[in-house]
């Protein structure tokens, strides 16, 4: 169920923000922003910013599934605070569009900003407490992965380099993570069967 939801929702997503683009003229996925898809004026505004929603709701759920079915691991409740914070982030940014004035671009941009750090963080913490599966390959990436993402949102903040570069940069790491521990999940034997690999449970059954 956790592995459906993940693949669904990032797939789904890049998918979306690829046909939006594409009714763009003139988007550059190197320069413009990607709440620039989900502006009114964009004409699949909707779709993009139900994208958003989902994927947000999706990454929480599926996180959930994964801590609630799987071995015990320390780190896993700090693994879901953090996906909260992404997913929480990534429904505000769905909620109020780019281009808003007052209070709505200001929650869209702290939505944003909270999505790209909560996000990150969860694929961090992810590889350090071995979720979903305690598989080397799978810590190394999640450690990659979201550090790129931290550095992209640092250099976001810092316009070191085009926003759009910069923005994909911080978001993407964040969907790759969860379509390769969606693999990891179906290729894998069962989560349950992990736990005596775990140095981090301890022992523990339940």
């Amino acid at each position: 169920m956790a592995a459906t939801l993940w693949i669904g929702a990032g797939v789904g997503y890049l998918a979306t923000e690829a046909v939006a683009a594409a009714r763009v003229p003139g988007y550059s996925y190197l320069v413009d922003y990607i709440s620039d898809l989900g502006r009114p004026e964009s004409p699949l505004s909707w779709w993009m910013n139900a994208a958003f929603r989902v994927q947000g709701m999706a990454f929480v759920v599926a996180g959930a599934l994964m801590v609630r079915t799987g071995p015990p691991r320390r780190g896993a409740l700090a693994f879901v605070v953090a996906a909260c914070v992404y997913g929480a982030g990534s429904v505000v940014v769905g909620l109020f569009p780019s281009g808003g004035t007052g209070n709505a671009q200001g929650l869209h941009v702290g939505g944003a900003a909270a999505a790209i750090v909560g996000g990150n963080l969860a694929v961090l913490i992810a590889a350090w407490a071995g979720l979903p599966h305690h598989l080397r390959a799978l810590r190394r990436a999640g450690y990659g992965l979201g550090t790129i993402g931290l550095l992209s949102g640092a250099l976001l903040v810092a316009a070191r380099l085009p926003t759009g570069v910069c923005e994909r940069g911080a978001i993407y790491p964040i969907i790759a993570w969860q379509l390769v521990a969606a693999v990891a999940v179906l290729t894998s034997r069962p989560l349950s069967t992990d736990r005596a690999d775990d140095p981090r449970a301890g022992g523990r059954t339940r």
